[in-house]
């Protein structure tokens, strides 16, 4: 970093973050016995998002085990542009999670999965509709989702992650995830007769 801009504003801890990130990847690209670092940084994030699409333990940790296999392989061919290497890795874990569903049908949600599931943020606005619906009804409703709804919904409130890189991850536009949201929440609301103030996701 030039001198100027260190005599400038200081770098936040999403900076930060972002440059302790990118120093890992180097690593890992250099030397793979550095890949670990990574692996302990990401897995929660990962095994959650997986975990809940595909709502059963056993497979959520082979999915996972894949993701980060394939990762590992593969990660001489990461580049930035634009996008983080969390979002390479949620990028991978889909495609795991799509693969899987081609080969077999959905296993039904255990009841971990309901408990866990309703407990997001406090602020989070699917968490009001989710905390204020029977177990049995929150079944019903998410699964009438389409599986790029039930994507887009887990990446934003859960994991957290900007529309730019949801919309990366789905290989769809910024527009498009917001009628995802949109469409998701609207029919988790409807179905679930949540008649608590709207918010809108953008």
């Amino acid at each position: 970093m030039p001198p100027a801009a260190k005599a400038g504003k200081r770098r936040g801890p999403a900076v930060l973050f972002k440059d302790k990130e990118q120093e890992m990847v180097v690593r890992a690209q250099q030397d793979p016995n550095m890949f670990a670092p990574l692996y302990d940084q990401y897995f929660p994030k990962i095994y959650s998002y997986v975990y809940h699409r595909v709502h059963n333990t056993q497979l959520a940790e082979d999915l996972v085990s894949e993701t980060f296999y394939k990762a590992l392989a593969n990660i001489e061919k990461f580049r930035w542009q634009e996008r983080s290497f969390a979002c390479w890795l949620y990028t991978i874990a889909r495609n795991q999670i799509v693969d899987n569903y081609r080969k077999q049908s959905p296993l039904l949600m255990d009841d971990a999965m309901v408990n866990e599931l309703v407990a997001p943020e406090k602020e989070d606005p699917v968490a009001k509709v989710l905390q204020n619906s029977a177990a049995d009804e929150l079944l019903a409703a998410i699964y009438t989702l389409s599986p790029d709804q039930q994507d887009a919904l887990l990446l934003r409130f859960r994991e957290g992650l900007r529309l730019k890189e949801i919309a990366k991850v789905l290989g769809k536009n910024e527009g498009a995830v917001k009628s995802l949201l949109f469409r998701g929440l609207k029919s988790l609301r409807r179905k679930l007769n949540w008649k608590e103030g709207s918010s809108n996701e953008s």
